[in-house]
């Protein structure tokens, strides 16, 4: 019963913390489900990136490492429980709006990319960029219905005077 509470808990603290609170339940869970396995696969082929002798390749492995154990930090932290960092960054994390994580993922996702441009840093990072890019169009947040659109289109027509 009190385990029944603290999930109630957690579920209406993740509420407020919603930057966008339109964002439909299945969205979100989609996000994290990508973010999630865009950080399983970063950290796979970033250790396969590992085996080379180019350094800036090699710098683009570790790198990528480093940028999957973040965002499996930010997005699933039972993963890691075990660290005592885990909670202070999934606490950070939890703070962040959409359009900061997408900031985050897409711009430490480019660093490797750049680096090393190879089949394993496009397909670990590029997972990590995809769910950036996800969690940006969550920030943009939901489209209008057909009237207000409509409604819209008429005003800026009456304002510019017609075609």
């Amino acid at each position: 019963m009190g385990q029944a509470a603290s999930s109630a808990v957690v579920a209406a603290k993740e509420d407020q913390n919603d930057s966008n609170p339109e964002v439909a339940w299945w969205c979100k869970l989609i996000a994290r489900g990508l973010a999630t396995l865009g950080a399983i696969i970063a950290i796979f082929t970033g250790i396969w990136a590992l085996v080379t002798l180019t350094p800036l390749c090699l710098v683009a492995g570790i790198w990528q490492v480093l940028l999957g154990c973040m965002v499996l930090m930010f997005e699933c932290p039972y993963c890691c429980l075990f660290f005592s960092l885990v909670k202070k960054v999934s606490a950070f994390a939890d703070k962040r709006t959409y359009w900061q994580k997408a900031l985050i993922y897409v711009l430490t996702a480019l660093v490797p990319i750049c680096m090393c441009f190879g089949a394993s840093t496009m397909f670990g990072s590029g997972c990590v960029f995809a769910a950036g890019v996800f969690y940006g169009l969550m920030a943009l947040g939901k489209k209008a219905d057909r009237q207000e659109m409509l409604t819209a289109s008429n005003m800026d027509v009456e304002k510019d005077g017609g075609l």
